[in-house]
């Protein structure tokens, strides 16, 4: 008796959903830290306008990709890649979803991007602004960010519950929503006290706050009085008011590179900075002069100053 022919049943076809909803599914996933998936998002934006309504296998074709590409090249190489490496995580996730048969990425590149050294100013011109500043909250925020080498979300993200009035130090929440604790002076310890002094003493909530009540913060981010937390942009401002249009990241590359020519060792710029590899830190050490020459003098005691 011959067999029966073997039927094959092909595999489902994943239902395909429009872009826009497979983006909110692929922000959507647990293992994404919440700086990360805010950042996709921004940088998903624009792609979103151009082609969110389309089914995912139009909107990310070769030819829909190379298009939404070239028309990002007028930005800064470092924002192009940026949006290049969320896109490559997007059209990775899709295929892995069966939305995508192939990569729409084949033959698109990053674009060179020069490295180069720290963006970081005087010290002593930063500290002559800094102690110029009168604003209760603008010169404990400032001097905070200085005196810990923190990144400015780092420092807007801060709880007064955070800080150990004790032990001068506080919880940060760093980048990838890493913990670490930052330790500051009491030069700093004593503005946080005459800010929240102005403030009211309050005990908890956030430690930065809008002047103005908000209109629709998140309650999260809300005082019982109804002032939202400060903002990065908010913060931005504010520094360029007080600098010759100083960029408010340039604090935190000068407070590192600050402590780099002071013989601060690889590791312990690593803690001080909150940076997950010592890799991150050959920028600073690489650049600065200073740390060099400290290093040649004291080797050259070490030999005696013989030739």
């Amino acid at each position: 008796m011959a067999a029966s022919p073997v039927t094959r049943v092909a595999p489902p076809v994943a239902l395909i959903p429009p872009l826009r909803v497979a983006v909110e599914r692929f922000l959507a996933r647990s293992r994404f830290a919440a700086r990360t998936r805010d950042s996709y998002a921004q940088d998903l934006a624009p792609l979103l306008a151009h082609s969110g309504d389309q089914p995912v296998a139009m909107a990310l074709t070769h030819v829909a990709a190379a298009a939404y590409l070239a028309a990002q090249e007028s930005l800064a190489a470092s924002t192009y890649n940026r949006r290049y490496a969320a896109l490559r995580s997007l059209v990775r996730w899709c295929q892995a979803q069966g939305y995508l048969a192939d990569n729409p990425l084949v033959g698109l590149e990053r674009r060179p991007q020069t490295r180069s050294g720290p963006r970081a100013l005087d010290p002593e011109r930063v500290e002559a602004v800094l102690r110029g500043i009168r604003d209760a909250r603008d010169r404990a925020l400032f001097w905070l960010i200085y005196d810990g080498g923190l990144r400015c979300r780092e420092a807007l993200s801060v709880n007064i519950e955070d800080i150990d009035w004790t032990e001068r130090c506080l919880r940060v929440q760093g980048k990838g929503d890493k913990p670490r604790e930052m330790f500051f002076s009491r030069r700093v310890s004593g503005y946080l006290d005459a800010y929240l002094k102005e403030r009211g003493d309050p005990a908890h909530g956030p430690l930065f706050i809008t002047a103005r009540k908000a209109r629709n913060p998140r309650q999260a981010d809300l005082t019982a009085e109804g002032y939202a937390r400060l903002s990065y942009r908010q913060a931005d401002t504010l520094w360029k008011e007080y600098t010759p249009g100083w960029d408010l990241h340039q604090l935190r590359h000068t407070a590192i590179s600050a402590r780099a020519a002071k013989g601060y060792t690889e590791v312990e710029l690593k803690r001080f900075s909150g940076h997950s590899s010592l890799r991150s830190l050959e920028v600073y050490i690489a650049h600065n002069r200073e740390s060099a020459k400290r290093k040649a003098r004291e080797w050259e005691r070490r030999e005696g100053g013989e030739l």
